[in-house]
This record gives structure tokens, sequence and C-alpha cells, in this order.
């Protein structure tokens, strides 16, 4: 299996995890976004830590190397919360759509990320896929999903925001040699920080009660360890092997995974125009990835 496979095959196992991340409703109902982010990311930051310390590769010029895109990352986080809290989620899904297309856009001129034609085909397909998914509400059930003009404008700072992050990241992957595990700690490290400075003006005493429950203790863990500290890992392994542009395309896996996971987990139903707006993703997908996936499923079917 090719390292490039190996990286795709990441991505997915990454989303398949990430779609958890909708229990966090259950927590923000008790708490708010900034406690419950900095709980996540305190608990991610415990659990990493062990392994961080054990990494062999420690430049003197790590701080300065990784601080700034590891700053964007955190940034995204908070103003994705921000927009989620006056906006609605169906508008941070098409507005993130376009993640690729800038990572594409800023990796080509930043880091000489090659932006060939069938590359931008298959990001311009799964953006129309994605589009589509976020759409469906209207098309559908007639909501909106186009959210407010304030919210929507931190998706739109989010999204260059997280755009940059994955363009840091490929670079210190490739020019700096860092591993993706010491990028993602540093990732985890910085907003954890800025999580627990916000929250200090956010908490409040009626939390401590909330958090005495056994169930939202392990929700907590959960979101903590495989949705962040195990996901993060996993997507900066498949950056290292493949590009930053291709890594990103995780944008449109994810609200894929998350729906199924609603189904399963709230019994929320897949509907016809979902299983298309799926299949126009994948087909994104196998475009950008070429044969790849088409042969090394041919050769584990062969042997």
């Amino acid at each position: 299996m090719s390292p490039r496979t190996k990286a795709i095959l990441a991505i997915l196992l990454a989303q398949l995890l990430w779609s958890t991340a909708g229990l966090s409703k259950i927590i923000v109902r008790e708490l708010d976004p900034y406690v419950a982010g900095f709980l996540r990311f305190f608990v991610a930051s415990v659990v990493i830590l062990p392994f961080f310390l054990k990494e062999k590769f420690k430049s003197k010029h790590m701080v300065r190397d990784m601080l700034p895109f590891s700053l964007a990352g955190a940034i995204n986080v908070v103003f994705f919360y921000v927009g989620l809290e006056t906006s609605t989620a169906n508008a941070a899904s098409l507005i993130y759509a376009g993640v690729p297309l800038v990572t594409a856009l800023i990796a080509h001129y930043a880091i000489a990320e090659r932006l060939i034609a069938r590359r931008l085909i298959g990001i311009i397909t799964g953006g129309i896929g994605v589009l589509f998914i976020a759409l469906l509400p209207l098309i559908e059930r007639g909501e909106s999903a186009s959210g407010n003009f304030p919210g929507n404008i931190f998706f739109i700072l989010a999204t260059l925001t997280w755009s940059c992050y994955l363009v840091g990241s490929r670079r210190a992957s490739t020019k700096h040699n860092y591993s993706p595990l010491t990028i993602s700690s540093m990732f985890i490290f910085v907003t954890c920080i800025i999580f627990f400075i916000i929250s200090l003006f956010t908490f409040t005493s009626s939390y401590i009660e909330t958090l005495r429950q056994p169930s939202m203790v392990l929700l907590i863990l959960h979101l903590g360890t495989l949705v962040t500290v195990a996901t993060f890992t996993l997507h900066q392994w498949a950056i290292k092997y493949t590009s930053a542009t291709t890594a990103s395309l995780s944008t449109y896996i994810g609200p894929i995974f998350a729906v199924t996971a609603n189904s399963i987990l709230l019994g929320e139903k897949i509907t016809p125009g979902f299983v298309a707006g799926a299949a126009i993703v994948f087909a994104g997908i196998l475009i950008i990835s070429g044969n790849n996936l088409v042969k090394e499923a041919r050769s584990w079917i062969l042997k």
C-alpha cells in the first residue's frame, strides 16, 4: 500500500472519528462553547503531552516555526464557535466548502504547491457536492441554509484561518521535518491556552455541578482523545504524505460521515438528495486521487 493511499485512508478514519463530534451538542446545552472547548483541548493536551515529550527531534526554533499557523488553527476554532452562536450549522457547511479551493490557492503561492488542472477540477466537483448537501434543508424542507450575515463573516474568517493552518502545517512537515505528532501537539496546546483565557470570562459556578455528571465526563474524554488527539494526528500524517490541498478534502467527507453518525445516534433520516451529494463528493476525491485507490483496491481483492 502506497504512502498516498495510507494517507487517504487516514483522512477517512479521521473523519469517521470526527463525525461523533456532534455529541458536543449535549455538552453545549449545559456549558458555554468556550468552557466546553477548553475542557476538550485540556483533556487533549494531557493525553498528547507524554507522547510529545518523547519526540526525539525538537528544534530550538520549534515555537517560532509552528506558533503562527498554530494560532491560525486555534483562531479558526474560536471563529467557528462565535459564528455558530448567531448563524447556522448549514451556513458553516456551505462556507467551509471553500476551504480546499482557498487552501489550493494559498499553497500554490505560499509553498509552491502545484495546482494542476485535474486537482482543480476535483476540488470544484467536490465543492459542488458539499454545496448541494448544504442546500438540502432549503431544497427539501424549505428551511433557510444561509444563516445571518454577522455569523457568516466569522465563518469566512474561520475558513481563511483554517486554510492558512493547513498550508503552514504542510510547510512545517516538509521543510522543517516536524512530525505529525509534534505539529498536532503544538496546535492543541495553543488552542487550549486560547480557550482557557476566554473561558475565564464565561465560566460560572453552576458549571461545577454539571461537570460532576459521569456522562458529561465521558463525553469530554471522548472529545478530547478520539475526536481531537487521534483525528488531528491522523490528519497531520495525511498532510505529510499527500499535500495540504488533498488533506483539506476532509472538509468534503466530514458532512457525509457526520450525517451518517447522526442517523445512527440521533435517528435522523438520510435522504436520496444526501446520497446524490455524497456521490458527487466522492467523485471529486477520485478525480484528484486518480487511479491510485482503484489500483490498491484491485490488488487487495486479488490478494
